[in-house]
């Protein structure tokens, strides 16, 4: 069995963790584990968005993308696929 413990947390917020974990037939810790997860996911997120919209990010993905280029035309005949479709 998983180690357990015990978190105390204001009446108000156990309440709204137990609403939601009932609307969604699950335990309260996995109502927990799936909002810290969306959470998580969500930061990430966000994290890649200011990340990659910086002028230097556009600057390096429009390099990598000039210096690729040139793979996609690398002389090799087309290969047949159709089998898999």
């Amino acid at each position: 069995m998983t180690d357990m413990t015990t978190i105390k947390v204001p009446v108000e917020l156990r309440d709204r963790i137990s609403r939601l974990a009932r609307s969604r037939h699950v335990s309260m810790a996995v109502a927990v584990e799936h909002a810290l997860d969306a959470a998580e996911t969500e930061e990430f997120w966000a994290q890649v968005r200011a990340t990659m919209t910086t002028p230097e990010a556009r600057a390096d993905i429009l390099r990598e993308t000039e210096e690729l280029s040139g793979t996609i035309r690398d002389g090799l005949e087309p290969e047949d696929w159709s089998e898999y479709e």
